[in-house]
């Protein structure tokens, strides 16, 4: 037995050895940033296509009852809690593997959603069921925030992650563009916005299976570990600080020592606050016609870009806890000044701003708590795992924050002109709390190296 494990360690030895002896091409980092921007296009787009395009698929599958849809939706959550296992497996195996099949399965969802809404009755909403647990267990994965991380320039660490994720946001546009060729004003040709993205996401899939290399950081780390001895395996493993991924070694190592500890407690706060990032759409609805409501979808993704990048470049000169201080606090007021628009019926281009503005910054928030400043905080060996944590925590406050609107929902039945209000009484309060504890708990990670980060330099 221990000749078999000898050779199957030495095998991958070999492939890995081989994997990092592959020549780079010159404007290799460039071609790999637009790689990884197409990628979170796909992404963004996926987890925002259902919500852009919620009153839609209402009307078409579950008679314009939301509440009804909404509880379908609830069928898919225990999805995330399995891909958070699933996650893990991404620091012993790699992380392109699993941005590939990531990236594959949200295309395929998203085709399974436009054969739904063709199909329609019965069998449609068992297929659109399907899909939303499918995207429920591959969204949250986001391998390649840690692939960025491991590959982007130290001091632009920040900077690098919020280009791409702008440009992604950019991607956005697609949607609104998308709903004007595809519907027109027939809401019941919906599911025809689904289908160009989902081809699309599949062939970038492709590309990215032929043409991208595994992260250096992961191989040098995962080399160095196949080539320590056993018997210091153990010695390391005692004091948690050299175990190859799992869920449950993430979450001993992140309680064990305080920075991590806190960044997992205030995400799972700040989580809390997601309420109207689900609903936006919803509340415009009530008080703009279906091409002011376009009008606005259309202009969000742009004031949306437009906060993430500032997020980024200032996180990297000012450092990540400043401006995840201010980040967090401008999420709550463009979120008042949208619901304030959409009351007295503002311009559609200055409340699609605002809802860019809200929605960019409290997505960005979460960003720098759970994949920058988290990567930065935890040791190669466990942070793809360390994500997979986060997710964890994240569904912790994620699950009171999708109960309530879904008993409010159902108390008024249906009546949506109150959802505005529900979401800043729901948002508010996590929102203070996750400020605070930011302010006096969280320390700084900005230009940390990611080579050499233990977890325990903050204890």
């Amino acid at each position: 037995m221990e000749s078999i494990a000898f050779i199957k360690r030495q095998k991958e030895i070999l492939r890995w050895e081989r994997e990092r002896a592959k020549p780079k091409r010159k404007f290799y980092i460039y071609y790999l940033l637009i790689i990884l921007s197409l990628i979170y296009i796909a992404d963004e787009i996926t987890s925002l296509i259902g919500t852009q395009m919620q009153s839609e698929i209402a009307i078409g599958l579950f008679e314009d009852r939301m509440s009804v849809m909404t509880l379908m939706n609830g069928f898919a959550l225990p999805m995330i809690a399995l891909s958070v296992f699933y996650r893990t497996l991404a620091d012993k195996y790699g992380r392109k593997l699993f941005i590939c099949i990531n990236t594959f399965g949200m295309g395929f969802s998203l085709f399974l959603v436009f054969l739904a809404g063709k199909t329609g009755a019965i069998p449609g909403i068992v297929m659109y069921v399907i899909a939303v647990m499918l995207i429920n267990f591959f969204i949250p994965n986001d391998i390649q925030a840690v692939y960025l991380m491991e590959t982007a320039p130290e001091k632009r660490r920040a900077t690098t992650f919020a280009f791409v994720k702008a440009l992604a946001t950019l991607g956005l546009v697609l949607i609104p563009w998308m709903r004007s060729v595809f519907m027109g004003g027939d809401v019941t040709l919906w599911y025809w916005v689904y289908f160009i993205p989902a081809l699309s996401i599949i062939v970038v899939a492709l590309i990215t299976m032929l043409s991208a290399r595994e992260s250096d950081v992961f191989i040098n780390k995962r080399l160095c570990y196949l080539q320590t001895p056993d018997e210091q395996h153990k010695k390391e493993n005692e004091q948690h600080s050299s175990e190859q991924g799992g869920l449950g070694n993430a979450f001993r190592f992140a309680f064990k020592h305080k920075q991590l500890k806190w960044l997992f407690i205030t995400n799972a706060i700040l989580a809390l606050g997601i309420m109207g990032t689900a609903f936006y759409p919803r509340i415009a609805a009530v008080f703009y016609e279906t091409s002011e409501v376009t009008t606005i979808l259309f202009l969000y993704p742009f004031s949306s870009a437009l906060i993430t990048l500032l997020n980024g470049v200032m996180s990297d000169r000012i450092g990540r806890k400043s401006m995840e201080l201010f980040i967090v606090s401008s999420a709550f007021l463009s979120f008042l000044f949208f619901y304030i628009g959409c009351l007295f019926h503002w311009n559609p281009v200055i409340t699609g701003i605002m809802a860019g503005l809200y929605v960019g910054a409290f997505y960005s928030g979460g960003d720098n708590l759970m994949s920058i400043m988290t990567s930065e905080s935890a040791p190669t060996n466990l942070r793809a795992s360390m994500l997979s944590a986060q997710t964890v925590m994240n569904i912790a406050g994620g699950i009171p924050a999708y109960l309530f609107p879904l008993i409010i929902l159902f108390a008024t039945q249906d009546n949506y002109g109150i959802l505005g209000w529900a979401c800043i009484l729901a948002s508010a309060p996590p929102m203070a709390i996750a400020i605070f504890l930011i302010a006096v708990k969280v320390g700084d990670t900005t230009h940390i190296d990611m080579n050499t980060v233990r977890g325990d330099e903050w204890d």
